[in-house]
């Protein structure tokens, strides 16, 4: 989405590459080759995952993926994703980011990503089928949630990045899950603040213009990617705003405003 709104497709990836050495962990090998086990029968490689028994979870999710194939892996985790009302909705964006990442590598990155994917899915989804309540869905609508989502779009806009993955990735889930990741979205963007330094600084947020038009927002954004090296939101929030404002320009000047709040929280 970035690279197409500005066309600088190896200034982005460059840029990125900064951030993640500023802003990531580095791991140099793989584990699964390292991780000698028998063949797991699906139970196990369940019970292994559930409960997030290492070095095992490795080969776990291997063979899972050899014997049956990543979208029965990813469908798996996206029920459990859809049962979970998670603050930051990480058990969602990162869920539909990486289906998405898979799809583009060739066949000698897929033993890393699955040792990325194992350590993902076992801290997010371990033990939540023990978890005795489980989110009451809430009938709403598309426009309901952007509205509620911009009105408090969470640490570093989070609600607004979860919004971006799920209108991105909506023909990968079905209307059920869709509808149900949508609902809990549209209670995150609703409830209190798990954490009260994520609110929002008023007088920070007063310090912003409401300026219209697509110029202003596209300079914002291009500050907001550029202009820091110190998180690397900084791309995933460019890039959640670029699509919610392509897909919604009626509120180009709310995101824009986002945008440049954004820039100043960098500041600080």
């Amino acid at each position: 989405m970035l690279a197409k709104r500005f066309g600088e497709n190896d200034k982005l990836f460059s840029h990125t590459s900064i951030l993640m050495a500023n802003d990531s962990v580095l791991v140099q090998p793989t584990y699964e080759g390292s991780v000698q086990a028998p063949a797991l029968q699906d139970f196990r490689i369940q019970r292994i995952l559930n409960r997030g028994i290492y070095p095992a979870a490795y080969q776990a999710t291997f063979q899972w993926y050899q014997n049956k194939g990543f979208d029965e892996v990813f469908s798996h985790f996206a029920i459990k994703a859809a049962s979970a009302n998670e603050y930051l909705s990480h058990n969602v964006t990162i869920l539909l980011a990486m289906n998405s990442v898979f799809r583009q590598l060739n066949e000698h990155q897929i033993p890393a990503f699955l040792n990325r994917f194992t350590e993902f899915v076992t801290s997010t989804f371990s033990n939540i089928d023990n978890v005795n309540s489980k989110p009451v869905p809430v009938k709403t609508s598309l426009s309901d949630v952007l509205s509620s989502c911009i009105e408090q779009f969470g640490f570093f806009g989070h609600n607004l990045i979860t919004l971006a993955w799920l209108l991105r990735c909506k023909d990968q889930l079905s209307t059920s899950l869709y509808e149900a990741m949508l609902s809990n979205l549209y209670v995150q963007a609703n409830s209190p603040l798990e954490d009260p330094e994520d609110e929002i600084d008023q007088v920070m947020w007063g310090q912003c213009k409401a300026e219209p038009g697509i110029e202003s927002f596209e300079s914002r954004i291009n500050c907001l990617i550029f202009d820091y090296t110190s998180n690397l939101h900084q791309i995933t929030f460019a890039d959640a705003l670029c699509l919610l404002q392509s897909e919604f320009p009626q509120y180009t000047t709310d995101l824009s405003k986002i945008a440049q709040y954004q820039c100043l929280v960098l500041e600080k």
